[in-house]
């Protein structure tokens, strides 16, 4: 059986407490998103409180897939639980399954836009029944329509670029952006796509960027 090799970063002895926490919310993560997006290979996900750049600072937790089969994952142990850290490893374990799938890079806003976008559908559907959820993915699922049509409308004339402002768009917004714009933005337009294209984000998480096109 297919699953995640959890691999902790011990030499400073800080993670040894969490051990059977993270566990527990990896397999927790990767026993709903493998099945769901039919992942048939090992994915190595690396463990550290040595990345304090990429947790976001309420939740605790934070993760970059690097590949279809490695992911660095962060946690503040003061604040990271096990769902909170279940959730967001689901996220990047979307990520990585669809570079397994389909291996083009997002060269555009417009294509990073539709790849968080995808990753964060599939957060918020794993996250949908739960009373813990991260500030994070909260914050995705309140912003309104009207609020996710602005963003759009602020930044279309970059969309097709590969220059654009990623920490300000993504990240930590601006005087125009609010945090996480190109995060709601992309599930705003991701869903629009489920909608428009009747498939469910396992039909379509490894559609082509260019597909997607049809909702901008």
């Amino acid at each position: 059986m297919n699953k995640v090799n959890l691999l902790l970063t011990e030499a400073n002895g800080n993670l040894s407490g969490s051990k059977e926490m993270i566990a527990n919310a990896v397999k927790m993560a990767y026993k709903y998103v493998f099945p769901k997006l039919k992942v048939d290979w090992d994915i190595d996900l690396l463990v550290t409180n040595r990345l304090p750049d990429i947790v976001i600072p309420e939740d605790g937790v934070g993760g970059r897939a690097r590949a279809s089969d490695f992911i660095e994952f962060a946690i503040d142990e003061e604040k990271a639980t096990e769902v909170l850290i279940s959730e967001m490893v689901a996220h990047e374990i979307c990520h990585a399954a669809r570079w397994g799938k389909n291996d083009e890079w997002a060269s555009t806003l417009s294509d990073a836009i539709i790849s968080e976008g995808i990753a964060t559908c599939l957060e918020a559907e794993f996250a949908e029944n739960r009373a813990e959820k991260t500030v994070f993915i909260k914050t995705i699922l309140e912003r309104t329509d009207d609020e996710n049509e602005k963003i759009l409308a602020k930044l279309r004339d970059q969309l097709d670029s590969d220059i654009y402002d990623y920490g300000a768009i993504f990240f930590d917004g601006n005087d125009e952006l609010p945090r996480w714009a190109g995060y709601s933005l992309g599930y705003y337009l991701v869903k629009k796509y489920l909608e428009k294209t009747n498939k469910t984000i396992e039909d379509a998480f490894a559609d082509k960027y260019a597909d997607f096109r049809a909702v901008l």
